[in-house]
């Protein structure tokens, strides 16, 4: 066996491997055992057939392309070994030549870090929002749960529920045929068809109503989005709403009785907002920190890596569509997305995730930020809960759990120590 190793680019090594007659002696029985299995000779039993007349029969060439993979994998390892280079991943195969055979073995290095100056990161100032309207909004939702809903004999209005019978046809041919399909009539339901609403509104119980409106490009049907449509309605019911009032009783009825009144309602509700956005903010600043971090470093990834991964996404989003009994085309062609766009998308957003992974990754290696042991026991013993009441996620071993726990705490204590590094910046 001869192999000639190449120089180190994009953090890749490429071994081109030359076998001969001796290196492959070895592999005319592996190739054989196989091949007798699957064939039948006149005068033998199935398998029983000696190895002259299997190869008199079919050439030695057949014989040994049986034992291709078991060729490539056993050399794979030995010229690895041959070579002293450490593969971070396990290496790309790629056949060149059957006769004689050559191969390249690509192996992917350890991706190459060099981080930018924390120090140098400004971020940007997150502004607070208006507390007060977010409290409003947060009450007028409360409203909305507890509102019971009464007949209405008189024309339908905005923000009251309508009750219709509605048929779709688009070039003749019907689309659409629901009955009791309940609206309700504000404009954030528009969306379907717009100008529906607008054509609910004023319309008493028993109306019927025929329009032409132009269905939403962004509706998930192709056969329906952007196109021109006849609607013919029926109005079965309309109901408006009987709203609780904003007092020391709507307070009581959604708290449980445990809060009084509606000036200690709102100051929970304060509380709360001020802590969610409290929240959200330092996971931005996170986000933003990371991002600024990663514009700054120099990352290579071996290209291998990037592809593996995106192949993996593909996978995953395939399986997918095999649970709708669809292939990926179709799943992604009823949701108004496209193979090639998508599949482009998945490449950059595999290439973000990884850049990111290993710029954190880095951060903990020159920062010493290791998991303690009761970080570790505690992340273990949440990864064991989600595994088991999630059946489709996959199984873990006792290893995997341990290293899949100490990579998810590394990646969260890099990503608070770059904000809390990177406060001080805030512009």
């Amino acid at each position: 066996m001869k192999f000639k190793q190449g120089k180190e680019k994009n953090r890749q090594v490429n071994l081109d491997v030359d076998l001969d007659e001796k290196d492959l002696e070895p592999y005319y029985k592996i190739g054989y055992k196989k091949l007798v299995k699957k064939i039948t000779i006149p005068g033998f039993r199935k398998g029983k057939a000696p190895y002259h007349i299997i190869e008199s029969q079919y050439g030695k060439e057949t014989i040994l392309s049986e034992a291709i993979d078991n060729i490539l994998s056993d050399k794979t390892s030995e010229v690895i070994k041959e070579s002293e280079i450490e593969s971070y991943m396990p290496p790309k195969i790629e056949l060149k030549n059957f006769n004689p055979i050559k191969f390249t073995v690509i192996l992917p290095l350890q991706p190459k870090i060099k981080l930018g100056e924390i120090n140098k990161i400004k971020l940007k100032k997150i502004e607070n929002p208006d507390f007060e309207i977010l409290i409003d909004e947060q009450i007028n939702n409360l409203q909305k749960q507890f509102t019971n809903w009464i007949p209405s004999s008189g024309k339908s209005q905005s923000g009251e529920l309508i009750s219709i019978n509605i048929k779709i046809e688009i070039d003749g041919e019907n689309v659409l045929d629901q009955q009791n399909t309940d609206i309700m009539l504000e404009e954030q339901n528009d969306e379907f068809a717009p100008g529906l609403i607008k054509n609910l509104i004023g319309l008493k119980e028993g109306d019927s109503k025929n329009i032409n409106l132009k269905i939403s490009k962004s509706h998930p049907s192709q056969e329906m989005a952007d196109k021109k449509a006849k609607f013919d309605i029926t109005v079965n019911s309309i109901k408006k709403p009987d709203s609780p009032k904003l007092d020391a009783n709507f307070a009581k009825m959604v708290s449980n009785n445990e809060i009084k009144t509606m000036n200690t309602l709102r100051k929970k509700i304060k509380t709360s907002v001020e802590e969610n956005h409290k929240q959200q903010s330092e996971f931005e600043y996170q986000n933003n920190a990371i991002a600024e971090l990663i514009k700054i470093s120099d990352i290579e990834l071996p290209p291998i890596m990037i592809e593996r991964e995106t192949q993996n996404e593909i996978e995953q989003l395939e399986n997918l569509a095999k649970r709708f009994k669809m292939s990926l085309e179709d799943y992604l062609t009823q949701n108004n997305q496209n193979l090639d766009e998508t599949k482009e998308n998945i490449e950059v957003e595999t290439l973000q995730k990884l850049n990111r992974t290993f710029t954190l990754l880095e951060v903990c290696k020159q920062n010493n930020i290791i998991p303690t042991e009761q970080e570790l026991s505690e992340a273990e013993k949440n990864l064991k809960t989600q595994q088991s009441n999630n059946k489709n996620s996959p199984k873990l071993s006792k290893e995997g759990i341990q290293m899949e726990a100490e990579y998810r705490l590394k990646l969260e204590k890099a990503s608070k120590y770059l904000y809390q590094e990177t406060l001080k910046n805030i512009v």
